[in-house]
């Protein structure tokens, strides 16, 4: 199975008919259909690593202030027994966690690609205990998963930055910068200047002023080879400081 690093944006996406939805669409008639999907959201942190373990997990509105047709919506996806069974295989320091659900990083990107919700659908924890390298070094772990049939679903924004955030079709610059040096490393497979972005100077560090939305970047790198095909869509920065950009790994025959 391929990798999916997704920039989700605004909520609003979930019952909006735009760009960014439509290329979702058309994403999932791209790749085989997942047997089940490993999601790693940036809006499921905790202090440990867990794995969402609910038969029938909940659909979590984890925002506020949006439309009620929002917070109306429900994506009903299954659980799955057997993928946690894989995962804590695999990982065997993760834990259980019945009280998580899906979260809207999560199923506004997939009420789209798979509006059926017929696919199982497992959270990953972001453990804000472990640190780039170590992240990394767990989604190394999970490659084996998608010669299972599983998609590695990885959820957040490269350039996310709410604090300075505003209507406006312009983005900053510093914003501008960082999403293509992203690109730029991504393309080249410079894994580690990716998971060392701290070092790549101000636009990083303004772009990534909270990590949790550019962790799901490095678990994409991670359960990723570096000899596989990268291509890109969705590239656009919204709000001037919320990069859309989204990217699929595939595996070369």
């Amino acid at each position: 199975m391929p990798v999916l690093f997704i920039g989700h944006g605004s909520p609003m996406n979930a019952i909006d008919e735009n760009e960014f939805t439509e290329s979702w669409r058309e994403i999932s008639e791209k790749i085989p259909k997942p047997k089940a999907i490993l999601a790693i959201s940036a809006h499921y942190e905790r202090e440990d690593s867990s794995i969402t373990s609910n038969e029938k997990p909940k659909t979590i509105h984890d925002f506020y202030g949006f439309p009620q047709e929002l917070y109306d919506q429900k994506y009903d996806c299954p659980g799955s027994k057997e993928l946690i069974t894989k995962v804590k295989d695999l990982v065997q320091e993760v834990n259980f966690d019945s009280r998580w659900g899906i979260d809207h990083g999560v199923w506004c990107v997939l009420s789209k690609m798979y509006p059926d919700a017929d696919i199982p659908v497992v959270e990953l924890s972001i453990n804000r205990k472990l640190n780039m390298q170590q992240h990394y070094d767990l989604a190394r772990k999970l490659y084996k998963l998608r010669e299972e049939g599983i998609l590695i679903f990885c959820t957040g924004n490269v350039v996310h930055n709410l604090m300075l955030a505003r209507m406006s079709e312009t983005p900053y610059s510093w914003a501008t910068r960082f999403d293509e040096k992203v690109k730029k490393y991504v393309t080249s497979r410079e894994d580690l200047k990716l998971v060392n972005y701290e070092s790549l100077g101000e636009d990083a560090l303004l772009s990534v002023n909270s990590a949790e939305h550019y962790i799901p970047l490095i678990y994409s790198l991670g359960a990723t080879n570096k000899n596989e095909s990268v291509s890109f869509f969705c590239e656009e920065i919204v709000f001037a400081s919320v990069s859309m950009r989204c990217i699929l790994f595939e595996a070369n025959e």
